[in-house]
């Protein structure tokens, strides 16, 4: 199983970002000390990632939350408002 994960810049970012996330079931992680982020496992193939994605892009352009930094499968990516 693969997981996505998403770093935050505080917690307060990390609980938005997962509340947008909420139909993937994320899990906020992380310390003050060591920064924040939101983990989903990726269980559904390429059209669950697209969602996750997408889901991504709709909350960093209404929150204007972003850019979001995103790693996956072991590369890093950067995800900018639309």
């Amino acid at each position: 199983m693969q997981t996505l994960t998403v770093g935050a810049s505080s917690f307060e970012v990390a609980q938005r970002l997962s509340g947008a996330l909420s139909d993937f079931q994320p899990e906020v992680i992380g310390s003050e000390e060591d920064g924040y982020a939101v983990r989903l496992s990726l269980v559904g193939g390429d059209g669950h990632v697209v969602a996750v994605l997408n889901a991504i892009v709709a909350h960093v352009t209404a929150e204007k939350d972003g850019p979001a930094r995103v790693l996956f499968a072991g590369h890093r990516y950067t995800v900018h408002p639309e």
